[in-house]
């Protein structure tokens, strides 16, 4: 009798959904007699799903010190540093920016996610078909545009303000943030401690930028209208692209809101003592003059050149503490005295722009807290910065003054959209004393 042996296998797959399986069947038989033999199956491993870990770049170290860590051999590296700068600069980015590795264990990543900021993703690529070598995609959150209005009516201070308008548009951070523009823009005008009072208002129009998620990337203020006792203020946002510095902010007339010097060198701060020739010295304990104003902050807070000029002293300075002196034009210098610290890069010689950011609030030389007490000398000698009645800057130039006018007409209509909140509260008085 004629034997004959042979084998067959078959991989059955279930409509392509089953993966890693593999059904092996052996059939051992004979010609003329004999039952089929049972079939056996052999399980074949399935491979172990990829796995995402998250870095954030240290300090000092580099994307390459991140890779190689994580298995990138070095011609990889270069590839993969090469794919970024399509997009952007490694030097770029900053310590503590998300890095996402997707990988099986004991094999390098074969996606890397950068998080490049809050509106941008970069996504790399191991080499496939379409590409020899690692390959990048940038994916951006998309922005929506709006302009929104709102209104507050000042009962206790700034912050507390009854609202009115696209009040559920704004998060408690966009209405802090808000408030900071405001004292910003009408800082040259208004003393945002002293000059305050009940029922003051203000109302104001924004462009946006917003996030799918609701927040926001930028907010650029059009116009704003702040009633302060018995005057009504008003600022145009104007911003012409043949203008090479700041963006300015003008009344309706075109007349420039910013002046030469900023009334206060803090946001919102609190004066614990005016200029004084006799007053009680906390410390030595004897009536002495105060040639300067005390604003209370808390530890930190950032304090800002009232004017631009240059710097002639920065660091400690007896009775001051660690201090600042800046020199300004016409002769007039102002003093910045019990710091916690400087700002990064103030030193002596250097130039500073109004505005900017030159030390921080705190509590050194000749001081029982945290304060900051500013002077101002003019010819040498000290006055009252309160008293001073300083220039403001240039208006619009003669050839601007039509696309001026254009631009408030339009930026004062979309403010006509809401309404300046009339007096609700009981009396006109000062609220922050």
């Amino acid at each position: 009798m004629e034997h004959r042996r042979f084998s067959k296998v078959a991989f059955g797959v279930a409509g392509g959904l089953v993966v890693g399986l593999a059904l092996v069947v052996v059939w051992t038989g004979m010609r003329t007699a004999g039952a089929p033999q049972p079939v056996k199956l052999v399980e074949v491993p399935t491979p172990p799903a990829p796995i995402t870990i998250v870095e954030n770049l240290a300090s000092g170290q580099t994307l390459a010190d991140v890779f190689q860590t994580h298995g990138l051999s070095g011609v990889e590296i270069y590839e993969v540093v090469e794919a970024i700068r399509e997009f952007e600069s490694p030097r770029r980015l900053r310590p503590g920016t998300e890095i996402h590795l997707a990988m099986r264990p004991t094999e390098p990543p074969s996606r890397i996610s950068l998080k490049l900021d809050s509106d941008r993703t970069l996504h790399l690529f191991s080499p496939d078909d379409a590409s020899p070598a690692w390959w990048a995609r940038l994916d951006s959150v998309p922005i929506v545009h709006d302009t929104v209005r709102l209104a507050g009516l000042i009962g206790g201070n700034l912050y507390d303000a009854e609202l009115a308008g696209d009040v559920e548009r704004f998060g408690r951070a966009d209405i802090d943030l808000l408030i900071g523009r405001l004292s910003q823009i009408f800082a040259w005008q208004i003393d945002f401690w002293r000059d305050i009072r009940r029922n003051d208002a203000y109302r104001v129009v924004m462009a946006r930028e917003v996030r799918p998620d609701g927040t926001v990337r930028s907010a650029r203020v059009l116009a704003a209208e702040f009633r302060n006792d018995q005057r009504v203020l008003t600022a145009v946002r104007f911003d012409p692209e043949t203008s090479t510095g700041p963006v300015e902010f003008y009344d309706a007339n075109g007349e420039a809101m910013r002046g030469q010097f900023l009334l206060a060198p803090l946001d919102l701060a609190r004066v614990t003592s005016g200029f004084s020739m006799r007053r009680f010295h906390p410390v030595l304990r004897v009536r002495r003059p105060h040639l300067g104003i005390d604003y209370g902050a808390s530890r930190g807070t950032p304090v800002r050149a009232t004017g631009s000029g240059v710097i002639t002293r920065a660091g400690p300075w007896g009775g001051y503490g660690t201090a600042i002196e800046v020199r300004h034009a016409n002769n007039l210098r102002t003093r910045y005295a019990h710091l916690s610290g400087l700002a990064r890069g103030i030193r002596s010689g250097q130039r500073v722009s109004q505005g900017k950011v030159i030390g921080y609030v705190g509590s050194s030389g000749l001081a029982t807290a945290a304060h900051l007490h500013y002077e101002f000398l003019q010819n040498g000698s000290h006055v009252n910065p309160a008293r001073m009645n300083f220039p403001r800057a240039q208006p619009v130039p003669e050839d601007l003054q039509e696309l001026f006018a254009a631009t408030r007409d339009h930026a004062l209509g979309l403010l006509g959209g809401i309404a300046l909140p009339l007096e609700g509260f009981s009396a006109t008085a000062r609220t922050q004393d």
